[in-house]
């Protein structure tokens, strides 16, 4: 059986776009696309299914990854590559196959933009301008430092299509145009889209909590999408506050900062989390949803019926 390549990605724009840069290259190629709490669990799956012999090059983008998967892939002697900018990662630099820099040319980058560069100078076709634009607007919603509008309506139209119907979209417009570029209809549906999310955004400040944790004057809000919006809107609004902690109970809880005395990654790292000084996350569990179903409720007794979640 002929070997191919595996991706090991996040979810979000910086994550997905690493396969769409791989598209582009033309590399045969398989991807699981995983949230962060799920790293572990995949791995050791794949251990388990014995999957990893199926691959000759592994590449993990935009995901620390734990020492104990670094000790498996040391003593198995893997052939992995791994391209991460969160600062909890930097550690993993003492190994030859990791690349992780928070910073490149005096600002912020990115799992995207760092995996790019190593992947332009073997696959001369990602030379193409469209890309280099389309990689650097993921750069800016990724690390927030924004030149326009136009990386936060990629991410809109991200959310409405669904990352495998966007990868699609996304990979046949970067082959054709010269310059990265909206259809007529998207350029419509994003301006609605951005009315609809400001509407969102002050309706999430008036439901707004604020406590003091562990020391720090924070803002509380529950939220199931547009987190990194909603949590740069409020501590840029309520600068008297540290950060935001934005709690989803169906994923993970983020954490978004922006006063340059905060680094929310320490705070996050307290909850077996982590990320950058002013955007983090950590874990939300079945463990912490049954909780709350205990805590909120009474006479709660589990069921022996299992619900069939697949398809």
């Amino acid at each position: 059986m002929t070997k191919k390549t595996l991706l090991i990605t996040h979810t979000d724009l910086d994550g997905i776009s690493p396969v769409i840069l791989l598209e582009l290259a033309g590399v045969k190629f398989d991807y699981k696309s995983l949230e962060i709490s799920d790293i572990m669990d995949t791995w050791n799956e794949m251990i388990e299914k014995d999957e990893f012999k199926n691959y000759d090059l592994i590449y993990v983008c935009d995901l620390t990854l734990p020492e104990a998967i670094y000790e498996y892939i040391n003593d198995n002697h893997l052939n992995v590559k791994v391209f991460d900018h969160h600062e909890t990662h930097l550690y993993a630099n003492e190994y030859d196959y990791v690349d992780v820099k928070v910073n490149l040319y005096n600002r912020q980058t990115c799992a995207t933009e760092l995996f790019y560069y190593y992947l332009k100078e073997i696959y001369k076709d990602l030379e193409k301008t469209s890309i280099k634009e389309y990689v650097d607007y993921v750069r800016e919603l990724d690390t927030y430092n924004f030149t326009s509008d136009i990386p936060r309506e990629i991410d809109s139209l991200k959310g409405t299509y669904g990352n495998k119907e966007f990868i699609k979209t996304i990979v046949r417009r970067l082959k054709k145009k010269e310059h990265f570029e909206f259809t007529s209809f998207e350029k419509r549906f994003t301006k609605i889209k951005k009315q609809e999310l400001q509407r969102y955004l002050e309706k999430k400040e008036k439901y707004m909590l604020t406590y003091n944790i562990e020391n720090h004057d924070v803002g509380v809000v529950f939220a199931e999408s547009n987190k990194s919006d909603l949590g740069n809107y409020l501590a840029v609004k309520h600068p008297e506050l540290e950060f935001i902690i934005l709690i989803d109970a169906s994923s993970r809880i983020s954490y978004r900062a922006s006063r340059d005395d905060v680094n929310v990654s320490e705070f996050a790292s307290h909850y077996n989390g982590g990320g950058h000084r002013k955007a983090s996350g950590s874990g939300f569990t079945d463990v912490d949803r049954d909780k709350i179903v205990r805590m909120y409720f009474n006479d709660v007794k589990d069921l022996e019926i299992k619900v069939d979640t697949e398809d």
